[in-house]
């Protein structure tokens, strides 16, 4: 195989002779080398390049083991039909795409390099974090609000019900029998969505396609009369539905370093409680104002419109708007990333760290990945729990102590709103833990903040059941128990993506997301058969034994690393 600059000077000649993109050394400002006219001067490469990219890597590790690979891989993903982004250059020269210590010669005729000018360096430099940063935000603030109105088309029904009856004369048995498979078509349709943002490579198509599709389900809904069609729309509602979280969880991976991304997933995650809290409004608002029709009709409108939005503003990752990934783009305003070895401050190449062995199938790296088994347990018994409480709290509450059902409901009504505390609080505290320990498993590090959250979830329905039948300690124990439960849900999902490469990411959401709602769906019949057969007193203990069983099944990842940390570990065993 020819060298790297003959291979070089070929494609050179082939364009145009001489042409060249200096790119400035983010460590000194040296204009170090570049890449042939055709990857640069018309933005589009004329000529495949992966000869002349792959001579170039590997020249450029045997010499100093520095960035020109990443230059490397980028121009061997260029295809004739590929357009190579504009800001390429500022790009690579903000990331330290470029080793100053390559010998210029070898690249440009003459001596030394010229230095850039420090303006233009900062400049560059300047322009690459502010679309960066720019662009994020947009994207997120996408998630978060497109998330929010997947709420709406997915709770609209429930809103609506009680006046669907009144108008339509229909019984208990026929709204039920409208909404009995609504879980099992969300459940699939979460996997389902999780593979196709994989695949496809486009989780804000997946999310904005979804979102637009449920609300043309629930202005068909709006437009139905009999119970047949009410099921079969909803069912399909159902199959949409899944398409909101799963490409989110790609989106947050793709866009927000692991240092920060706790804080970034718990927020987005409060998406829920924005939803949950505005869709009776809502949807609710408008049935008893107007009718039930217009109650379906108006958030099937708000939801085809936020898909469209997200569609033309939100963008999948940084890399396809010709930006540095998150955690190249977290290299150069941050500590670089440690090596997971203890005591060890060697710097690993984030993007180097990216560039994934394909040799093992996704299927095979998840189903071996035992760190996910662990976080699918904790799932089912999560969300167990979590819709143990919620069915029974207020039969409790009434029953025992006689108080009204409107009380009793207000009585439970802090477990959102701690919820949506614990969920922030949970990604901060993760989040504090990995900066404060980069030498431990980051993945670890999150597992040990939700076995304390496991707990406190534990202690919280203890306190339900013992304390005594005041109002404020009912609502402050079913607060505490918000708080408790929603920290594992908002954690679990992002720590079990993290340990696995970022093409499996949404893949990885989808399968978790089996057990949880497995957990949902097996919490009605045995809690009531245990209320029925001994009484509150069997009901309190067992759901204290289930947290701390909750708490038990993750203790094997006490000390798991990142994906990130994995391969930072098996790459400072074999240099």
């Amino acid at each position: 195989m020819a060298s790297g600059p003959a291979m070089a000077n070929r494609g050179g000649r082939r364009q145009r002779r001489g042409a060249e993109a200096v790119v400035a050394c983010a460590a000194c400002g040296s204009a170090a080398v570049a890449l042939p006219a055709c990857f640069t001067t018309s933005g589009t490469a004329r000529t495949p390049h992966s000869s002349f990219a792959g001579s170039l890597a590997s020249e450029e590790r045997s010499q100093d083991g520095l960035h020109l690979s990443r230059i490397a891989a980028a121009a061997a993903a260029a295809s004739p039909a590929r357009s190579v982004p504009a800001a390429f250059a500022a790009s690579a020269a903000t990331v330290a795409a470029v080793s100053c210590r390559a010998s210029p010669g070898r690249w440009r005729k003459g001596g030394a390099a010229p230095r850039l000018p420090a303006s233009r360096q900062a400049d560059a430099g300047t322009d690459v974090d502010s679309k960066f940063q720019r662009t994020r935000l947009v994207t997120f603030t996408g998630m978060v609000l497109g998330y929010a109105v997947y709420y709406f088309t997915r709770l609209s029904f429930t809103y609506v019900g009680l006046a669907m009856r009144e108008d339509l004369g229909l019984s208990m048995v026929q709204l039920g029998t409208i909404s009995s498979l609504f879980p099992l078509a969300y459940m699939n349709s979460k996997f389902l969505s999780g593979v196709l943002s994989d695949i496809l490579g486009s989780p804000v198509l997946i999310f904005s396609l979804g979102l637009v599709l449920t609300g043309v389900l629930n202005v068909a809904f709006s437009m139905a009369s009999t119970v047949p069609m009410f099921t079969f729309i909803w069912v399909l509602n159902g199959l949409f539905q899944g398409c909101g979280a799963t490409p989110c969880n790609k989106m947050l991976v793709n866009w927000f370093p692991a240092r920060s991304r706790g804080k970034w997933w718990s927020s987005w995650n409060a998406s829920h409680n924005v939803g949950g809290f505005l869709i009776p409004l809502l949807a609710g608002g408008l049935a008893a104002r107007y009718s039930w029709r217009a109650g379906m009709l108006g958030p099937g409108i708000i939801a085809m419109a936020a898909g469209l939005l997200t569609l033309a503003t939100m963008k999948d990752s940084p890399e396809k708007v010709g930006l540095p990934s998150a955690e190249d783009w977290a290299a150069t305003k941050f500590a670089p990333v440690q090596s997971a070895a203890a005591g060890d401050s060697a710097k690993v190449e984030p993007q180097q760290l990216y560039e994934e062995d394909d040799k093992e199938a996704v299927w095979k790296s998840l189903l071996r990945n035992r760190f996910l088994w662990c976080m699918a347990a904790m799932h089912f018994f999560i969300y167990f729990i979590r819709q143990g409480v919620l069915n029974w709290a207020h039969f409790y509450i009434m029953d025992n102590f006689g108080v009204p059902a409107l009380e009793a409901t207000a009585r439970v009504s802090g477990f959102e709103l701690g919820g949506l505390l614990g969920c922030i609080v949970s990604g901060q505290v993760s989040d504090w833990l990995i900066s404060r320990y980069p030498e431990r498993g980051a993945a670890g590090l999150r597992t040990q903040v939700m076995v304390v959250y496991s707990l406190v979830a534990a202690a919280a329905v203890f306190g339900l059941w013992v304390l005594p039948p005041l109002a404020i300690l009912q609502w402050i124990s079913m607060a505490a128990f918000g708080f408790a439960i929603y920290g594992p849900q908002t954690l679990i999902t992002m720590t079990g993506v993290e340990t696995v490469p970022r093409r499996a990411a949404a893949t990885a959401g989808g399968l978790l997301a089996y057990p949880a709602q497995l957990g949902s769906m097996c919490a009605g019949l045995p809690f009531a058969l245990l209320v029925q057969e001994l009484g509150w007193s069997g009901f309190f203990p067992s759901l204290v034994v289930l947290s701390v069983v909750s708490a038990l099944v993750v203790l094997p990842g006490w000390n798991a690393p990142s994906y990130l940390q994995a391969r930072a570990r098996r790459a400072k065993a074999t240099a």
